[in-house]
C-alpha cells in the first residue's frame, strides 16, 4: 500500500517560513492583487481561498476587476511599489488574456506566467516558476524522493505543470530523465508504465488506471475534477495505492502547495522590492 504524500504537510513548513519572513518586515507587508474578469463559480471559489489565506498570513489581497483598459491597469499595477504580486484569474472574460500576462512585470508576475519567468526556467536561471510545477518538485523533496537518473513521466503539456516542470526535472544537479506525454502521444499507457515518477496533469478524472502504473512507482497526481459532487485527481486512487510506493491524494496534495508557493513567490517579490528591485 503507497504511502500518502500529504500536502498539508508541505504547505504547513512552507507557510512557517512565510511567517518567519513577514516577522522581520515590521508592519510592513507584501499585497497581492487577483485581476479578474466575471469569474466562474470555480475561479470565485479558488479566489475566496486564496482570501483567505492571506488573512491568516496577515498579507493584504486585493481583487480587481478589469476595465476596458486592461493595458493601463497593469501597467498601473507593476509602477505601484505597494503592490508585489500580480495574479491573472484564468479565464479573462472580454479581455485578452494573453497581452495582460506579457505585460506583468517580471517581478511582479508571482504565477510564472509570462516570457521572462517561463523563460529562466528553460536555462536554469533564477526566476518563479508556475506554482504548481513548483509544488510538485517541493512535493518531492519534503519526502526526500530521489529524481537523479530515474525515468520521469509527465502526463500533460501545458505551459503551468507540464512543460515547465520537465524544465525543473531536467535542471542540472536535480538530472531526471523526462518523458512528456499529450493528447497526441501513442502507447502512452507504456510511457506512463515506464516510470520511476509518474506526474499527471491531465484534467481527467481516472484517467490513470493501475495498469499504466510501475510496481513500485511514485505517482503525483495534479489533476482537479469534479466526479459525483466530489474533487477527485486523474488517478483511480485506491486502485493505483495499491501499486505505487507513494501517492499525492486529491484534494489535500498538490494543490494545497501551489497556493503556499505563491505566497512564497509574494514574498520574494517583496523583499526584491524592498531592496530597490522596482
Amino acid at each position: 500500500m503507497a504511502t500518502i504524500l500529504s500536502g498539508r504537510q508541505v504547505s504547513r513548513k512552507i507557510y512557517q517560513e512565510i511567517s518567519e519572513q513577514i516577522s522581520r518586515f515590521g508592519q510592513k507587508r507584501p499585497r497581492l492583487v487577483l485581476y479578474c474578469s466575471h469569474p466562474d463559480n470555480s475561479t470565485q471559489a479558488y479566489m475566496k481561498s486564496i482570501l483567505k489565506q492571506g488573512e491568516k498570513l496577515n498579507i493584504p489581497v486585493q481583487v480587481v476587476e478589469a476595465s476596458s483598459q486592461p493595458f493601463k491597469d497593469i501597467m498601473r499595477f507593476n509602477n505601484d511599489p505597494g503592490i508585489s504580486g500580480v495574479m491573472v484569474m484564468h479565464p479573462l472574460k472580454e479581455v485578452d488574456e494573453d497581452m495582460v500576462i506579457k505585460s506583468i512585470s517580471p517581478l511582479k508576475d508571482v504565477e510564472g506566467r509570462g516570457p521572462m519567468n517561463l523563460g529562466g526556467v528553460v536555462i536554469g536561471e533564477t526566476s518563479y516558476a508556475p506554482p504548481t510545477a513548483e509544488a510538485v518538485m517541493e512535493i518531492l523533496n519534503y519526502y526526500n524522493i530521489p529524481i537523479k537518473g530515474k525515468d520521469v513521466t509527465i502526463l500533460g503539456r501545458s505551459t503551468t505543470v507540464g512543460k515547465p516542470l520537465a524544465m525543473l526535472m531536467l535542471k542540472k544537479g536535480v538530472d531526471g530523465t523526462v518523458t512528456v506525454c499529450h493528447s497526441r502521444t501513442k502507447n502512452i499507457d507504456e510511457k506512463a508504465r515506464a516510470a520511476d515518477i509518474l506526474v499527471s496533469a491531465v484534467g481527467k478524472a481516472g484517467f490513470v488506471r493501475k495498469s499504466w502504473v510501475k510496481d513500485g512507482a511514485v505517482v503525483i497526481d495534479v489533476g482537479i475534477n469534479f466526479s459525483d459532487g466530489k474533487i477527485v485527481g486523474d488517478t483511480d486512487f485506491d486502485e493505483v495505492r495499491e501499486k505505487a510506493s507513494a501517492i499525492t491524494p486529491v484534494p489535500q496534495g498538490v494543490g494545497l502547495v501551489t497556493t503556499a508557493v505563491l505566497f512564497k513567490h509574494l514574498v520574494e517579490s517583496f523583499k526584491r522590492i524592498l531592496d530597490g528591485g522596482l
